[in-house]
């Protein structure tokens, strides 16, 4: 998939040149994302398969039998603050006029190549990728990213999680991740057909086929990257993302509903498989909640999320166990995931 998106970002390039320059439209932009997650104690005080964001951790009880081999210490359960994300980004998009008709759905049919930096505490990538809009209510996308990370401030930014220890390897800039992804995208809007600045009920449907590789990691090597709980294997994921919205003439211009799903779907699901008593390799992950838009003015908008998210529980017994490969699943839970803010400036 790799080799097919870098043919077809040569491909773009080769069709930009045949049109005039007038005819192409440039846009710099640059951003920051910034995210808090509530803390959690991983389903142990769930009632009725939900729980409240919880502040105190839960120290491994006396008695509790850890792993044997000594190399996993067992994790409390929760920080006691939760977690923090950010992230700043920049980059320039261009956008090609391409099979354009004189009819409303063929009028707007686009390429546009976007190419972005981003830069975190403890992670740096680059992201390319090709948007073909064949249709006012289609589009599809090939994209690609590449990137590294070190340690600092508390966190780790990638590296191997295979030792057994739950404590990824800290060695900076120790190889590459990187994601190729393929994604189509449909999009109505009843003004369309009841036109009306007021009647923009919109709904937005993503089926997202995206492929990740680390370097370092083996075909069984679970790995760390942009400091998550590490359990990211070299694999093809589907994600899948649903909006239903409402667009209104004023500066807070959008609020909606959005609905996300993360699965494993190559032979990655079955390396330990809920129902054989893994750890849920094979775990559907579902994040939703509302959102908004606030465009201030052309320039200036901003995107807030509440999400919250499903999860895995594990037993009594293997909860406290640092490695995620040492626990066992249980059930499934829900919780309150993160308060999400993305500031986007056009130039």
């Amino acid at each position: 998939m790799k080799k097919f998106c870098v043919v077809l970002l040569i491909m773009m390039m080769i069709v930009s040149a045949a049109f005039a320059a007038d005819e192409i439209t440039h846009q710099s932009y640059w951003g920051a994302e910034f995210a808090y997650y509530a803390d959690s104690n991983e389903g142990q005080n769930a009632d009725k398969g939900f729980e409240w964001p919880s502040y105190t951790p839960e120290e491994i009880p006396p008695g509790y039998q850890l792993p044997e081999g000594g190399l996993d210490k067992g994790r409390d359960l929760g920080s006691g603050w939760g977690a923090v994300e950010l992230q700043l980004y920049a980059g320039h998009t261009v956008t090609i006029p391409f099979l354009q008709g004189s009819g409303p759905l063929t009028k707007g049919n686009n390429i546009q190549l976007d190419a972005r930096g981003y830069l975190a505490p403890v992670v740096a990538y680059i992201e390319t990728r090709a948007t073909f809009t064949p249709i006012a209510f289609l589009n599809f996308q090939a994209g690609y990213s590449v990137g590294s990370g070190w340690n600092g401030f508390g966190f780790n930014g990638i590296g191997l999680n295979n030792d057994g220890t739950g404590v990824p390897l800290q060695d900076p800039f120790a190889g590459a991740a990187m994601e190729t992804w393929f994604s189509g995208t449909f999009q109505f809007d009843l003004a369309a057909v009841v036109p009306g600045e007021w009647n923009h009920v919109v709904t937005v449907a993503t089926a997202k086929f995206q492929n990740i590789y680390y370097t370092e990691a083996g075909k069984y090597d679970p790995w760390q990257w942009k400091a998550d709980k590490g359990e990211n294997y070299n694999g093809t994921k589907f994600l899948g993302t649903y909006v239903l919205g409402y667009q209104m003439p004023l500066k807070l211009d959008t609020v909606g509903i959005m609905v996300e799903t993360f699965q494993y779907i190559d032979d990655v699901k079955d390396y330990s498989p809920m129902a054989d008593g893994g750890w849920g390799s094979d775990f559907v992950r579902v994040q939703f909640g509302p959102l908004a838009n606030i465009t201030f003015n052309e320039k200036n908008n901003l995107t807030i999320l509440l999400q919250m998210k499903t999860d895995k529980k594990y037993t009594d017994d293997t909860i406290y166990n640092n490695w995620f490969v040492n626990r066992e699943y249980e059930s499934t839970y829900v919780k309150f995931h993160r308060l999400a803010l993305a500031y986007k400036y056009k130039f």
